[in-house]
């Protein structure tokens, strides 16, 4: 079954939690390679969701354009 695309408020909001628990003083070496990757991750795929929109917003700009 494939995995629910996530919005990109939702994924940064979980970013954020990731960063928050790094910032506490609860720090666990190997919870925090695994959060690490994680936060890796959701980078990942917000900068591609960012990419995306953008050539969308091109195709509409193009669209009203003219071009």
């Amino acid at each position: 079954m494939a995995k629910a695309q996530k919005s990109y408020q939702q994924m940064a909001n979980e970013l954020n939690g990731l960063i928050e628990w790094f910032e506490s003083e609860q720090l666990n070496l190997d919870e925090a390679l695994a959060k690490y990757e994680q936060a890796m991750e959701l980078l990942q795929q917000m900068e591609n969701q960012l990419k995306l929109t953008g050539n969308q917003i091109k195709k509409i700009a193009a669209k009203f354009n003219g071009d």
